[in-house]
This record gives C-alpha cells, sequence and structure tokens, in this order.
C-alpha cells in the first residue's frame, strides 16, 4: 500500500461509513458447501440482463466457496430481521453452519438458500469476478426474483450500526 493510500484508509472508511446501505445476507449452497455472509456492498449494475455487483473482501471465508458453487441468493433483510444480520456477520458467536439453526429457510428453483420474510430474495448465478485492491467483484446474473408481499422498513446499516427506514 502506498503512503498516499495509507493515510486515505482510514477517512475513506468514515466517509463511507455516512452512506446508509440495504443490509442483505448472501447466501450459497453447493459442492463446496452451504455459507452466509452480511453484506452492504451490494449493487445494481444492469437490468438487462438483470445483474448485480457484490464487493466481498478477499480475506472473507465465504470467497472460495462462492467460486466453486457459482450460485448465491441475494436476502435483502427487513428491520425485524437484524439478528439474522447481526448472525451472518459473526457477531454473536456462532459457528457458519449454526447460523441456518436461528431462522426459517425455504429453497429456490436453483435450490438456494432464502430466509422466510425477508424484503426480497434474488438469486443468481456469479458470471465474472475481478480482484481490486483488497476485495474480489462478483458480478451475479439474476434469474429469480421472489418479492415480498407486505412492506416493511428495511433495515440499514448506517455509521457502523443497524437502522431501520422508518
Amino acid at each position: 500500500m502506498t503512503d498516499s493510500a495509507h493515510t486515505l484508509k482510514h477517512p475513506f472508511r468514515d466517509a463511507m461509513a455516512s452512506c446508509a446501505a440495504g443490509v442483505h445476507v448472501i447466501t450459497t449452497d453447493g459442492e463446496s458447501g452451504r455459507y452466509g455472509i452480511t453484506m452492504t456492498a451490494v449493487t445494481p449494475v444492469t437490468d438487462e440482463p438483470p445483474t448485480i455487483m457484490l464487493c466481498i473482501n478477499r480475506k472473507a471465508a465465504i470467497i472460495p466457496i462462492l467460486q466453486t458453487n457459482r450460485d448465491l441468493c441475494i436476502n435483502t433483510l427487513s428491520e425485524s430481521q437484524q439478528d439474522i444480520a447481526e448472525h451472518f456477520a459473526g457477531l454473536t458467536g456462532l459457528s457458519p453452519e449454526e447460523r441456518f439453526a436461528y431462522h426459517i429457510w425455504n429453497r429456490g428453483k436453483t435450490g438456494q438458500l432464502e430466509v422466510e420474510d425477508a424484503l426480497a430474495h434474488l438469486h443468481g448465478r456469479i458470471v465474472s469476478q475481478h480482484e481490486i485492491g483488497t476485495h474480489f467483484i462478483f458480478y451475479v446474473e439474476i434469474n429469480e426474483i421472489k418479492n415480498s408481499g407486505t412492506h416493511p422498513p428495511a433495515l440499514l446499516y448506517f455509521r457502523r450500526q443497524f437502522k431501520s427506514l422508518e
């Protein structure tokens, strides 16, 4: 890391903490096993074909699992699902496998796990990836979408804390 990049690291993180972001749990299940992670770096790229970008730290345990499984589900959480976000962020001391035991799960058409009552479930397959700095960037082409029929407030992450949109 260059001196200027190192000098900007903490102010950059502080600036990004001032950007409210939706909270998602990314789940994958397949050849390399089942795993999930809480994320806010989830961004739409294009709607033709529907594609989402995920930015994940290269040290995250989910990286090699995603690279093998390729299929995943993006679960967009409501304010009542903060406990799910905390479990999959590793804040509660549960093992990666135990995190799945505390919630009700369904499966989409490709067999990926979707947490019950999420605001949306976006199922997809990784179609491309690259690395930049400390992160892997995954491009996920969406092949199944389920939107909640209800409209509770979304769970947000702002200034390093979970918040409600309401």
